[in-house]
C-alpha cells in the first residue's frame, strides 16, 4: 500500500479537484483495497468525466502539481508532486468513459484513515472484467470486491454496464460461480440474461459475416 506521504498527496489532489467543483472517483488498486483486498499499487487512479480532463489538470497545476496531459495517449493524463504520481484515467479499454452516474454512485470509504470517493463496486468490477489480460490479476481483484459487496451489489446496473460486452461478462460470472475459494451468489437471472445476449450477439455476427453455424448445412442439395 502507498505510504502516508503518498496518501497526503492523493488527498491534496482530491481536495484540489473538489475546490474546483470537479467530480472524481478513485479506482484501481486503492479502490480494490477499499473493498477489502489490500495489495501493492504504485499510484492512485482518479477517474474524471471527459469534459473535466483539462480542468482537472489545471486545478492540480494551480495546487502546485506538475502536470502532463499526454495528448498522444488520449486515455491517460498524469500529475506529480514530491515525486508522487497521480493518474487521471480518461478512458478504459473498450471505449468506456466515466459519466454522471459513475460519479453519483461513488462510495466514501476510509483507506488507512483517509476518506476517499471510491468508485462503486459495479463500475470497478466491470472495468476490471474488461481489463483482464495475461499476467494481470484483475479478475481476482473482482472476486475480492464481490466477496465483500455481493449482499448489496446492484446486478441490474452491472448488466446495464456490460453493454456490448456480454461475452466478457458471462465468462467472468461463470468463473465466479466455479471459484472454490469464495462463495459468491450470482443470481440465476444474471447468468440467463448474459447467455441470451451472447447467443444473440453470436447469431448477429454469423449472419453478418457469412460464416455458417454448425447447425446450418453447407448446401440444400441432397447428395447422390
Amino acid at each position: 500500500m502507498p505510504s502516508k506521504k503518498d496518501f497526503s498527496i492523493y488527498m491534496e489532489a482530491i481536495g484540489a479537484l473538489k475546490n474546483a467543483g470537479i467530480q472524481c472517483v478513485v479506482g484501481g488498486g486503492i479502490a480494490v483495497a477499499a473493498y477489502g483486498r489490500k495489495r501493492a499499487t504504485k499510484d492512485i487512479d482518479l477517474y474524471v468525466m471527459p469534459q473535466d480532463a483539462d480542468p482537472s489538470l489545471e486545478a492540480l497545476k494551480q495546487a502546485g502539481f506538475e502536470v502532463n496531459p499526454m495528448y498522444d495517449v488520449k486515455w491517460l493524463a498524469k500529475a506529480y508532486k514530491g515525486g508522487v504520481p497521480v493518474d487521471f484515467i480518461l478512458e478504459n479499454i473498450g471505449g468506456i468513459f466515466s459519466d454522471e452516474e459513475t460519479m453519483r454512485r461513488c462510495q466514501y470509504r476510509y483507506i488507512d484513515g483517509y476518506p476517499m470517493p471510491i468508485m462503486s463496486p459495479e463500475d470497478l468490477v466491470f472495468r476490471k472484467v474488461l481489463a483482464m489480460r495475461c499476467m494481470r490479476d484483475d479478475w481476482y481483484d473482482c472476486i475480492a470486491v464481490l466477496s465483500n459487496t455481493y449482499h448489496t451489489f446492484d446486478w441490474d446496473y452491472f448488466l446495464k454496464l456490460t453493454g456490448k460486452f456480454p461475452d466478457r461478462a458471462l465468462s467472468f460470472v461463470l468463473f465466479v460461480t466455479t471459484d472454490w475459494d469464495h462463495i459468491i451468489p450470482v443470481p440465476e437471472r444474471v447468468v440467463s440474461s448474459l447467455v441470451i445476449r451472447v447467443q444473440e450477439m453470436m447469431r448477429y455476427r454469423r449472419l453478418h459475416s457469412g460464416v455458417r453455424g454448425p447447425e446450418e448445412p453447407r448446401s440444400s442439395r441432397v447428395s447422390p
